[in-house]
């Protein structure tokens, strides 16, 4: 077999089945031994994972790349679960092969005289076997990474993930017949240092509801927008990873602060305009209010972020940091693999047995901001469950997100009120459920709203008049105007989620491979095929390498590049509006 097979090879082998789930007490294990060495005594395994982590500490790369092939062909010809078999003993010992692997085939394949990568079906095998590696990787604490000593850590991880993206935006580069219309310069940790703390552990920090922050920078990063040249950059991309670091206990909230003061004051290019071009994101409801400071350093800046409104923790702020003259509402991060659970559940309308849908609970942190006040939205929305005739209204607590996915696929009508924020998560999951999102917040502005008509499928109820009048509304929609509703969201809810640049492998972390023809997992998938392919303008982003991207024909209106462009446009105005002077 060639070498260059490899990469086809053991990423089909990975696809055939998901990951399978560990019991209880091989958690335990995996997690108490990142080293592996509990199964140092264990003779009859198809790998001895702590002899194959003493050679990888012991020889340098690429000499060891002999017992990575040795390993992944040992693996490949057992069972197509053996990879998720041997990850549930030993955590780290797959994924290590599979850094080897990628970062051999991005030192391996060949260039042109531009030094841009030669063949393009290389770097996507780079991808999938880097994906295979965050698979596995991605729910470990960059602190556990580096505990377990399997001779790469957190940032030399970090480094791997940016030559990818690199190579992604070398094979744009020379795939583009156009200049773009502005072009944006981002800040790399090499130029200035005080990035590094900012952007540890980046696997870690792009799953989940934080990983807006990792999105957008891995957007800019990549695209064909973005210049080595600030003397024709229009803009300066600042990345961070604020909430995540805060949230992952790598810094505290002060810390935070004085990181966020070192970086800003080490920017080259950021005193030339005094910040105005320069581009931050802050994706939480904290938004740029994790930067305790930010009113003193970067007043004037473009802020990217979910939140309008207030955070409850900060009682001290009683006024929204979102200026809405420069600042940009973008979309909450959801992971494909939620995406996917969610329109599998999603019921044709005619099935769906309950009005509406509400999953969440009322507390003092979730009430009313400590120091502006108003209506506790989630307290008056629980007591519609006391009147008479709610039965068909379904509410609940604590509950798993498949539970919660099948109650939204299940309803007409799914609440999102406001919590500890004014944006919610919840918006968008009910979005893929096919559920009507009814926003119970009455200061959140949602993403996108200068150019996609919400009122056509979202219901903004203000937060005085829930009662019997809600539900009475809710009950008067006849089914075609609810249909309606459903169509649209359908047509735009592309715009609400952030398309990977290849499929993740997560995407069949259940069953034995892709969904039979006519199932609704299968109908799910090819859903979110089509909201990717519209989201970049017919670009399918890598996922032909998963065999089942959907060819057929799409409206070329909806979420294409022309809609895009808006969006540009919106970031380039910014620029240009009334600023704030210092």
């Amino acid at each position: 077999m060639r070498l260059q097979d490899w990469p086809s090879l053991l990423v089909a082998a990975c696809l055939v089945q998901g990951i399978v789930d560990p019991d209880e007490q091989e958690k335990r294990l995996a997690w108490k031994y990142l080293d592996c060495s509990n199964l140092r005594n264990e003779v009859d395994r198809p790998v001895d994972w702590p002899r194959f982590r003493q050679h990888l500490l012991e020889t340098p790369y690429p000499e060891n790349m002999d017992a990575v092939f040795e390993i992944l062909n040992r693996l490949s010809t057992k069972s197509a679960s053996s990879y998720d078999e041997e990850a549930r003993s030993c955590l780290m010992g797959v994924p290590a092969a599979f850094f080897y692997l990628t970062r051999f085939t991005l030192d391996t394949m060949e260039r042109d005289e531009a030094g841009r990568p030669a063949d393009p079906e290389v770097v996507k095998k780079a991808t999938l076997q880097y994906s295979v590696f965050e698979n596995y990787i991605s729910a470990l604490h960059p602190g556990l990474i580096n505990a377990g000593n399997w001779s790469f850590n957190d940032e030399e991880v970090f480094v791997l993930r940016k030559r990818i993206l690199r190579a992604y935006r070398q094979l744009e580069a020379k795939k583009s017949t156009h200049a773009p219309e502005f072009k944006v310069y981002v800040y790399d940790e090499e130029e200035v240092p005080q990035l590094k703390p900012l952007l540890r552990s980046q696997i870690y920090c792009s799953r989940g509801q934080w990983g807006t922050d990792v999105q957008v920078h891995d957007y800019f990063f990549a695209s064909d927008l973005q210049t080595d040249d600030p003397d024709e950059a229009d803009f300066f991309f600042v990345p961070g990873y604020a909430i995540c670091v805060l949230e992952g206990n790598l810094y505290s909230l002060d810390e935070v602060d004085e990181l966020y003061k070192d970086l800003v004051t080490a920017l080259p290019y950021f005193n030339a305009s005094g910040g105005r071009d320069h581009i931050f994101v802050f994706g939480s409801g904290m938004a740029q209010s994790v930067f305790q400071s930010w009113e003193e350093y970067i007043p004037q800046s473009i802020v990217l972020t979910p939140e309008t409104e207030l955070f409850n923790d900060f009682a001290w702020v009683a006024i929204p940091p979102y200026r809405p003259f420069k600042d940009i509402v973008i979309p909450g991060s959801l992971d494909l693999i939620e995406v996917i659970a969610a329109l599998e559940k999603s019921k044709p309308l005619h099935e769906r047995r309950f009005l509406s849908a509400f999953f969440g609970r009322a507390d003092v942190a979730r009430g009313p901001h400590p120091w502006v006040g108003g209506v506790d939205v989630r307290k008056e929305l629980l007591a519609l469950r006391e009147l008479p005739g709610t039965e068909d209204m379904k509410f609940g607590d604590g509950a798993t997100l498949e539970v919660m996915h099948e109650a939204y696929g299940d309803a007409k009508f799914c609440f999102v009120p406001r919590g500890k924020s004014g944006w919610s998560l919840r918006f968008f999951e009910v979005i893929f459920a096919g559920c009507i999102p009814v926003m119970i917040s009455d200061k959140w502005e949602l993403p996108f709203e200068d150019f996609l008509d919400v009122t056509r499928f979202v219901i903004k109820w203000p937060s005085t008049q829930i009662g019997p009048q809600l539900i009475a509304y809710l009950r008067s929609l006849p089914d075609s105007t609810v249909q309606e509703y459903m169509d649209e969201a359908k047509k735009i809810r592309c715009w609400y989620f952030y398309p990977p640049k290849a499929g993740p492998l997560r995407l069949l972390s259940k069953g034995d491979g892709p969904p039979g023809e006519g199932t609704r997992a299968k109908k799910a998938t090819r859903a979110v095929q089509t909201d990717v392919w519209r989201a970049s303008g017919g670009t399918s982003y890598g996922l032909e390498d998963l065999g089942f991207v959907l060819k057929s024909h799409y409206d070329p209106l909806i979420c294409s590049r022309v809609h895009i462009r808006q969006v540009q446009q919106k970031l380039y105005q910014s620029s240009s509006s009334p600023q704030i002077q210092p």
